[in-house]
């Protein structure tokens, strides 16, 4: 059954130690439920398809609750190597539930002109509609558009569940 709490309070009626408990749930699911995971180093890939970097500790697994609702925030310093090169960072989802890694939810530098480029991206993706249990957040990478290198540092994962 989803956390909620009571629609309204009117003035006499009682908040109740089973009010303040849930509310202390809540919050503590949130706060001690967030997972981040973070990769310093910088590694590349050519592939065309997504897949994982040499340092694959860049995954996170949290309890998805009753609510079905998930905060996925990625970001990373993405490079191109070439004009047309579009370095794509995104991330897969196994467990209690199944996403494959696709360019939904994704940040990407496409290389308009010139020749190299680093930005530095981040985005957060709403999830709904999930399973509740344990479920493992891994991004993945790609090099799209002209054939180039991609190059990925700073990556950063976090997820917050809500219960």
């Amino acid at each position: 059954m989803p956390f909620s709490l009571p629609g309204n309070f009117n003035p006499g009626d009682s908040y109740t130690n089973v009010h303040a408990n849930n509310v202390a749930a809540a919050i503590n699911t949130q706060v001690n439920g967030m997972q981040t995971a973070y990769v310093a180093t910088a590694e590349s890939t050519t592939s065309t398809t997504f897949t994982d970097l040499a340092t694959t500790t860049d995954q996170v697994t949290v309890t998805i609750g009753q609510s079905g609702v998930a905060l996925v925030f990625m970001s990373a310093s993405l490079t191109g190597s070439v004009q047309g090169n579009a370095p794509i960072m995104t991330f897969a989802v196994s467990g209690a539930n199944t996403i494959a890694a696709a360019l939904g939810p994704n940040m990407m530098l496409y290389q308009a002109a010139g020749a190299a480029y680093i930005g530095q991206f981040g985005v957060m993706v709403p999830l709904t509609g999930l399973a509740p249990g344990a479920t493992t957040f891994k991004l993945k990478y790609t090099s799209a558009g002209a054939a180039g290198t991609s190059t990925f540092q700073y990556r950063r994962i976090t997820v917050i569940p809500f219960p």
